[in-house]
């Protein structure tokens, strides 16, 4: 076989694949995208903990609008100390009491009212934690997706390389060649296998990344991604995703209600202006002496608070409370502002991807391979030097890189979308 039919036949088989297509070995496991999130879901400790947080929460409202426990007192009054004896004084008794408080009408609500709203905020924020951690398995998925198949277009170029670097020492010990493009073909050999080790160490950090979040050992090995492909339909309408994004996105709802929570805690720090009641019924026993048979003694009681130090508690209350009311619709307000730029920020960069995955797809790559074409037929009639060749193969790699490295960015940028919004977006 000919040097320019060797070049030829290697060219050919390096570069038939499509550019969505890899190999992979048929005892490799596929790691598939669904199952990875449905076990994220299931097993991340931050979700747990989460969860965990808002099922504390829950059982808090039911003690807050409850009444505080009755009092029971026993006491023994008027006893002569004297003899100590029970007999020897009319007044003398052993008092049984019991006390009730009843808060001011509507404190008990309200009281329960703020630890719903709170129960509430935290159960949103359990929900966003679920979706933060969605978003985080779809970011290192796709990141492990393009250093996975930048790794096979480098180990494919690899071997390819190899093959120009023995072409060109056999050219040049026959005297058809120069040194300089053995040493070039060397040099583009090495720089291939710098890159190679650099994304496998990236591969690892990913894979370490994605097996913390998943509550797996570090080590755990993970087979090869699956492959992605573009949305089918692109979401484009700025104004319907914004909305949709104050709708759905728990973050801005939990906001909402701590508002509320701060609303419900204003009003029952004004109720506090007015006093409690506290019922109090009692029974006194009395023993007889030896000439006087003594009757018992029922008594009843009703005390009020009074709020007399209102300048340094009541007062103080609503204007905490008016602060944090005010402090949360700023908080509110700020999070739709940052959830609005974020939506349109992400929107241009999925159209972006788009517009540059289909230009490589359609365009440059289609191009650079016709190009490496017609340099493999030039140089096999000598009108192309290896030169030419060996940078026309770099350009088609460049490309081949470069549309899986969007392609990862553009299917984290919807990812991080859904996040946003909160809801599915196509």
């Amino acid at each position: 076989m000919t040097i320019a039919l060797k070049i030829g036949v290697f060219i050919l088989v390096a570069s038939i694949a499509n550019v969505g297509a890899g190999g992979v070995a048929a005892a490799e496991e596929m790691l598939r995208l669904q199952p990875l999130v449905r076990e994220a879901l299931a097993a991340n400790p931050e979700i747990r903990a989460e969860e965990g947080k808002w099922e504390a929460a829950r059982e808090r409202p039911p003690q807050e609008g409850s009444l505080d426990d009755p009092m029971l007192n026993f006491e023994i009054e008027n006893l002569p100390t004297r003899s100590f004896g029970f007999t020897q004084d009319d007044m003398t008794m052993k008092k049984l009491s019991i006390s009730q408080a009843f808060p001011y009408f509507g404190k008990l609500g309200l009281r329960s009212e703020v630890a719903q709203r709170e129960a509430n905020a935290i159960g949103l924020a359990y929900r966003d934690k679920r979706n933060e951690i969605v978003r985080r398995v779809k970011e290192v998925f796709y990141e492990l997706y393009a250093i996975e198949r930048s790794l096979e277009i480098v180990e494919e170029n690899r071997e390819l390389l190899k093959q120009f670097v023995k072409i060109a020492e056999t050219k040049y010990s026959v005297g058809k060649g120069v040194q300089q493009d053995v040493l070039k073909a060397q040099v583009e050999l090495s720089k291939l296998l710098d890159e190679q080790i650099r994304l496998e160490q990236s591969r690892q950090a990913a894979g370490a990344k994605l097996n913390a979040i998943l509550n797996r050992p570090s080590h755990t090995p993970l087979g090869r991604t699956e492959d992605v492909s573009m949305a089918e339909e692109t979401p484009t309408e700025l104004t319907k995703l914004q909305a949709k994004a104050l709708e759905n996105r728990p973050l801005l709802k939990g906001l909402q209600e701590e508002i509320e929570r701060s609303k419900a805690a204003n009003a029952l720090a004004r109720k506090r202006y007015f006093p409690d009641l506290t019922m109090s019924l009692g029974y006194a026993f009395r023993e007889d002496s030896a000439i006087v048979r003594r009757s018992d003694f029922f008594s009843a009681g009703v005390s009020v608070n009074i709020p007399i130090y209102f300048r340094t508690k009541q007062d103080r209350q609503v204007a905490e409370t008016s602060a944090l009311i005010n402090s949360a619709r700023e908080q509110y307000q700020a999070a739709r502002n940052e959830v609005a730029s974020m939506v349109q920020e992400l929107v241009a960069d999925i159209e972006k991807g788009r517009k540059l995955i289909d230009l490589l797809e359609t365009g440059l790559i289609p191009q650079a391979r016709l190009s490496l074409d017609s340099a493999v037929s030039g140089y096999q009639v000598g009108k192309v030097d290896f030169l030419t060749l060996l940078d026309n193969r770099v350009t088609l790699f460049n490309f081949e890189k470069e549309y899986y490295r969007t392609m990862g960015e553009y299917q984290t940028s919807l990812a991080r979308l859904e996040w946003v919004v909160g809801a599915p977006v196509h």
